[in-house]
């Protein structure tokens, strides 16, 4: 958008003129984004511009235009009631909206059957305080009543209203509506909806083009077609015509214009006035497009100007800048401006004139030498001491005097205490003058030669304890100097005894000196600026790429009434405030004629400051300038998926995760300058702030599903931030397959899934346990199948023995207890294991039958400890016995004399039984010699048993211990079983 000024207020004065305009303006089209450039009306809602066009209705955030994508017929007369946007669709009839995204609600159609064109038209709208919506036609004045829901008309033979007719319904009080016509005015009465003419006769009477009420409703004001301003005064009941000069045209009043000057905004066909009884009417605008409506926004100061050729925002130019403009002769910068006891501003431009404005008029004052250049200006006491090319020359008594002349030219001259001239010139040392005899004083300053040969001299001052200060470019020092009147030279402030930082200087190079309330320095310079005591110590430094100040040419230098400090640079004024240690930056877009400030500068003394211009000076209020425009609001007001805009009704957005890119645009809804405005954000997750600049949008890619908070806050360019943030919650949702219920569920799955498996597992090791237990058994029967036959064997063998030695009894006997032992090992071949007392009973009637067997050769003894209960403890059936046939047959049997077998039966802390059998036969060694002669009997049992013991329990154990006596003679043997509970 372009600013483009249409007209301002040109006073003249003497020699010269003074000019501020108005208001400045700006033209929105639309190829910025309007409908149409032909606008009807527009009005404000919940801090947003509704626009109405000939292509439709908008809304306007002062960057976006939102059009109502139902809305595209003619759209005109619009009218806010109860948060509802009320307003005329040339297409559909009276309709309202709530917000831009809406469907048009429709209140009356249009009805294109009828013979008559003009009795669908809702122009004039207006809703009364009962919710009444009336509004106008050609022959007709009508309302629509919300609860009949029903429109009731008025009508008249003729043409009572015009289609250009501006503010047609009053209401001075809840019960009477007045309606202005072009044939007079009406009232109509709620109570007993009757609608007749105004009691008095001439409103009665009246072609009334335009009307309004008084802030106090005590007065009514109105136009008619013959452009005349009139004052009715309810309470008296009498008129009277109020002239307007320098206008032309019928003229409407705009209604929303509330000034607390009471300035009354009339507007016609091309111009835009004032208009007050004091000051009677004052232009403000003018424009060659035809103006349709005209529209007062009183919080932001705007006035928005409807015409057929786009929509013209008119700002009110700042007040904290005033421009005093001087004519002139050509468009050299002023350099130096000084303000004397009168207040009255002084100027020179390198010219041979000096220009002094005062009580709102300018003078010149100038010497006949055209050559001549003013470049310095110095207050003392009345008189004026200027600086030239060409020496000192004195403005006294308004007449303007050679002083003393320099060949080389002067930069600045200032008087001190004692009536001195100190004179810097162009080129070469200081000198010193009586000013009284302007004859010089020789030897009074003792620096030599090549001190102002090496260095450059810009500035000289004299502060409030008479010391004389100089600023200079010092390439092998700094620059920053005094006059020790001791020493009768200059002195740097480097060299003093005190000085031991060297790095608090932000130069060498240093422009200007000023001086702040306390008496303290400030030295202005090519980086920066330095604050320096009466003693030459530096208090301060500012660097100005450590503050970001945009330009490192510092030059005019100044304190407030607050104690910071303005400086001026080659891109704009600066101000930094030592409470936040910020520098704001005031610019072009503030209002400021250049950015390029390093000529004419002066601190005022009403706290404001003189800036040098081509055309003359600009005022700078130090306290307005800072004040924001922004009205602390902030909304969003387009939300984009994928450039797509889609409708939102509050700072809750939810969005499924089907998108590339987000875009959220807001506005502060101040309808300013867009470069003044400054956005950031951040996530709740962040604790600095990122910056958008001046671009109102987030443009958020690729998100993923989830919570965002985000607060975005506005601020201006001068670092005044609103109070006010925008509190945004965006939710992404996710694609089903990344939603908690998902998860959830599969979860559950995944849960029944192991819960099966394992199931199963368990289940499968249970059949696999099961079918090992089988298996084990069924070896354990396999090999005690195998054992019962070895034993049986050898039992028949013994009986066939008796049978052949004809003992009968004795064969009797043995099979008594052969079969005892028979139905025992039966019985208990059966199960895994058996009670301990039964196995003992078995191995008794099998040791009874091998010792009748072998006739008695060996005796033996079951002993089992007491702390064994024989009835519970469980053992493998026939365990024992095949180391105790093992002992008999290989140890006894082979014994020249006779045995003795012993069965130990004991239990341990972990409740494993231990069994020991122990013999005194002859030994394995000696059994071993014995076995290779004798190849007719392999014996089965040992090996049997000690594998049912490893399947039984891995961890069961047998050990074999020879036996000897104390001669290492064998005396038989012993077997250690271990059975694992």
């Amino acid at each position: 958008m372009r600013y483009f000024i249409i007209g301002f207020i040109l006073i003249v004065l003497p020699n010269s003129g003074f000019t501020q305009p108005l208001y400045r303006a700006e033209t929105i089209k639309f190829n910025q984004g309007l409908p149409s450039d032909f606008v009807h009306s527009t009005i404000k809602k919940e801090g947003y511009l509704y626009i109405a066009t000939q292509r439709g209705l908008c809304q306007y955030d002062g960057y976006q235009f939102i059009k109502n994508s139902e809305i595209n017929s003619e759209i005109n007369s619009l009218a806010i009631s109860k948060n509802k946007l009320y307003y005329y669709d040339h297409n559909l009839g009276l309709v309202y909206i709530e917000n831009i995204f809406d469907i048009p609600k429709e209140l009356v159609k249009v009805n294109f059957e009828d013979s008559s064109p003009y009795n669908d038209h809702y122009d004039n709208i207006y809703i009364d305080q009962k919710g009444l919506v009336w509004c106008t036609d050609y022959n007709n004045i009508k309302y629509y009543s919300p609860n009949a829901k029903k429109m009731i008309s008025f009508s008249f033979d003729t043409n009572i209203s015009e289609t250009d007719a501006k503010n047609i319904f009053i209401e001075p009080n809840s019960n009477e509506i007045w309606i202005a016509t072009r044939k007079g005015m009406y009232i109509w009465n709620r109570k007993n909806n009757h609608l007749k003419h105004h009691p008095n006769l001439f409103l009665k009477k009246e072609h009334i083009i335009s009307a309004k009420l008084s802030q106090d409703k005590q007065n009514l004001i109105y136009t008619n077609k013959n452009g005349g301003l009139f004052l009715y005064d309810l309470l008296q009941n009498r008129y009277k015509k109020i002239a307007i000069s320098s206008t032309k045209g019928q003229f409407s009043i705009a209604s929303s214009f509330e000034d607390e000057v009471g300035n009354t905004l009339l507007y016609n066909e091309h111009q835009l006035y004032f208009f007050t009884t004091k000051t009677n009417s004052k232009l403000v605008f003018e424009t060659e497009n035809k103006i349709n409506h005209v529209y007062y926004d009183a919080e932001t100061k705007i006035i928005w100007v409807a015409t057929n050729h786009g929509l013209i925002k008119l700002m009110r130019e700042d007040k904290s800048i005033i421009t005093l403009k001087a004519f002139f002769k050509n468009n050299k910068t002023v350099t130096s401006i000084v303000q004397d006891d009168n207040a009255q501003l002084l100027m020179c431009n390198t010219t041979n004139i000096i220009y002094s404005y005062g009580k709102n008029s300018w003078k010149t004052y100038s010497y006949p030498d055209k050559s001549l250049q003013f470049s310095e200006l110095f207050i003392q006491e009345k008189n004026i001491i200027v600086s030239s090319n060409k020496g000192v020359y004195i403005l006294k008594k308004n007449n303007l005097q050679p002083l003393i002349k320099i060949d080389t030219g002067v930069k600045k001259a200032i008087v001190d205490n004692k009536n001195q001239l100190w004179i810097l010139p162009n080129k070469g040392a200081v000198k010193v003058y009586d000013l009284a005899t302007t004859l010089p004083k020789e030897n009074f300053i003792l620096n030599p030669s090549k001190y102002w040969k090496e260095n450059k001299f810009n500035d000289i001052s004299l502060a409030k304890n008479g010391t004389i200060w100089l600023a200079s470019w010092m390439p092998k020092d700094y620059g920053i100097s005094y006059f020790d009147n001791r020493k009768s030279r200059f002195v740097e402030i480097s060299q003093l005894k005190y000085f031991k930082n060297e790095s608090l200087f932000i130069t060498d190079y240093y422009n200007k000196i000023a001086f702040t309330h306390n008496g303290n320095l400030l030295f202005s310079g090519y980086g920066g600026w330095n604050l320096v005591n009466p003693n030459g110590k530096i208090i301060f430094s500012l660097n100005t790429e450590k503050h970001n100040v945009t330009n490192d040419h510092i030059e005019g230098i100044a304190e407030d009434r607050n104690g910071n400090i303005w400086f001026t640079s080659a891109e704009g004024l600066n101000h930094y405030n030592f409470k936040t240690d910020r520098v704001v930056r005031i610019s072009q877009i503030d209002g400021l004629a250049t950015n390029e400030l390093i000529y004419g500068f002066c601190k005022l003394s009403d706290n404001k400051i003189a800036l040098g211009t081509n055309f003359g000076c600009q005022i700078i209020d130090l306290e307005d300038i800072l004040k924001t425009q922004l009205i602390n609001k902030l909304k969003i007001t387009v939300v984009k998926k994928d450039g797509k805009i889609l409708p939102h009704k509050n700072n809750n957005i939810e969005l499924n995760y089907d998108f590339t890119e987000l875009d959220l645009y807001f506005s502060a809804l101040s309808f300013s300058e867009k470069e003044k405005i400054i956005y950031r954000y951040k996530f709740n997750t962040d604790e600095t702030w990122n910056y958008l600049g001046t671009n109102p949008k987030l443009s958020l890619v690729k998100l993923s599903p989830g919570k965002y908070n985000i607060t975005v806050a506005a601020g201006d360019n001068l670092d005044n931030w609103q109070s006010k943030t925008l509190q945004i919650a965006l939710t992404i949702t996710p694609p089903f397959y990344k939603t908690y219920w998902f998860f959830g569920i599969v979860i559950v799955l995944l849960f029944a899934m192991v819960y099966f498996i394992s199931r199963y597992f368990i289940n499968q090791e249970k059949i696999k346990g099961i079918l090992k237990s089988n298996i084990k058994e069924a070896e354990m029967q396999t090999l005690r199948s195998q054992m019962n036959p070895h034993f049986m064997f050898n039992s028949l063998n013994s009986i066939n023995s008796y049978i052949i030695q004809n003992k009968s009894n004795e064969a009797s006997k043995y099979l008594s207890t052969f079969s005892k032992l028979m139905r025992s090992i039966l019985d208990n071949s059966k199960y895994r294991t058996i009670q301990l007392e039964k196995e003992i009973k078995t191995l008794d009637w099998y040791l009874q039958l091998e010792a009748v067997r072998l006739e008695h050769k060996f005796t033996y003894s079951i002993q089992c400890s007491d702390e064994i209960d024989r009835e519970t403890v469980q053992i493998p059936p026939l365990i024992i016995q095949p180391f105790v046939e093992n002992a008999i047959w290989h140890g006894i049997q082979n014994k020249n004399s006779k045995g003795h077998i012993i069965i130990q039966i004991n239990s341990d802390e972990n409740e494993s039984l231990k069994i020991s059998i122990t013999d005194d036969g002859i030994g394995r060694k000696a059994s071993a010699l014995l076995k290779k002669s004798q190849t007719t009997h392999i014996s089965y049992g040992l090996e049997i048993t000690i594998d049912r013991l490893k399947i039984l329990n891995p961890s069961n154990s047998v050990t074999i211990i020879d036996l000897y006596d104390e001669t290492s003679q064998p005396k038989g043997t012993q077997v250690l079983l271990n059975i694992s509970s």
